[in-house]
């Protein structure tokens, strides 16, 4: 009889627990499937759009005035034969931060700490610099090329997702602060130019911080991001410092947002020069009702050190929310230049679909 009443008793407590447990642990995630249009090509092709599973782990006063969060996010290749979908057509560039040859990718994992108004982070998460970035990656299918610091390492230096870094984000009344550092460095990166398999030249990453500061009111805000990184050119300490400046307003039922980045591309051209990049971003909107929108949007970037560069993209968009489905048709036009002075033209109807949870 008392072997029956332990059971039962350490049944109750296992459950209680559980019980606790769930109600902290919240479950989320997106399928999300993109079909494009080719006009140039003649092609159609249908893929993966970002689709995504994450976790998250809430618990209140872990210290006196203190609680703590985990979050963990991983990417879904719904289609592992995509026609690579986040990357743009000339050479080099690569958009979709996440890269994996796998159904799985790691996006996000990261654990944070959380006083009122100061947060404390470490892990991989989104990057400090892209608080301004993001003001116009509001696209479901393309866009926010021109705000991109491209380096060979992709999202290792922290340009949108950061990996291996410690933040800290304050609020101030209106003011929003952010300062990020990478823990992580002597990355080396090596370039192979004539593609004869010898590394021509390298670089070495040994820090990379960030810091951003916004001004946030119910009708605009304003910001400004900084990317520093510091490296070794085939034996000498250089940095190279990237500012992103943005602002959103409000006005009636539409939107109007901007972005302007003096980009430092840690990317070596066939001399060994850097690339430093000049490019804006900007996007009309307007809601139609709560749940649609219409948007117009140009992307432009150009490059210094390479004058035949120029990238040139027009957007337009029309996307409803039905739900927790959401659908979107896109137009891209392009109107860009590739490095050797060749045209990069591209016509594309994009239709995306996801459906989160």
């Amino acid at each position: 009889m008392n072997k029956i009443l332990i059971s039962f008793f350490l049944l109750l407590v296992s459950a209680n627990s559980f019980a606790l447990i769930t109600d902290k642990l919240g479950i989320y995630g997106k399928i999300a499937l993109l079909s494009a249009v080719d006009f140039d090509e003649g092609s159609q092709a249908l893929g993966d759009n970002s689709s995504r599973l994450g976790i998250t782990y809430n618990e209140e006063e872990i210290m006196e005035g203190w609680t703590a969060s985990l979050r963990a996010e991983w990417s879904i290749n719904t289609n592992r034969n995509n026609s690579g979908f986040g990357s743009s057509n000339f050479e080099g560039k690569q958009y979709d931060v996440v890269s994996n040859s796998g159904p799985f990718g790691n996006r996000l994992g990261y654990l944070s700490l959380n006083n009122k108004d100061l947060t404390i982070s470490a892990g991989k998460m989104w990057s400090i610099f892209y608080d301004v970035a993001e003001y116009t990656d509001l696209f479901f299918t393309d866009g926010a090329r021109a705000s991109s610091a491209y380096t060979a390492t992709g999202e290792v230096d922290g340009t949108y997702r950061a990996s291996e870094v410690i933040q800290l984000r304050y609020k101030y009344e209106n003011f929003r602060f952010g300062l990020q550092t990478k823990l992580t460095g002597k990355e080396m990166i090596s370039y192979d130019f004539d593609g004869d398999g010898t590394a021509d030249s390298s670089l070495v990453y040994k820090q990379a911080q960030a810091a951003s500061i916004q001004y946030v009111k119910n009708k605009y805000t304003l910001g400004i991001s900084a990317l520093n990184l510091i490296f070794d050119n085939n034996g000498q300490n250089e940095s190279q410092l990237s500012i992103s400046y943005g602002f959103k307003y409000n006005f009636s039922k539409f939107f109007l947002n901007g972005v302007y980045t003096r980009a430092k591309d840690l990317e070596l051209t066939n001399d060994s020069r850097f690339v430093h990049s000049d490019g804006i971003e900007g996007i009309l909107g307007y809601r139609l009702k709560e749940n649609s929108r219409v948007m117009l949007g140009v992307n432009h970037q150009t490059r210094s050190e390479s004058g035949d560069f120029k990238l040139l993209y027009y957007y337009a968009s029309y996307s409803v929310d039905i739900k927790r489905l959401n659908l979107a048709a896109e137009y891209i036009h392009g109107d860009s230049r590739n490095n050797d002075g060749s045209d990069n033209k591209e016509h594309k109807l994009k239709l995306a679909a996801s459906l989160s949870f």
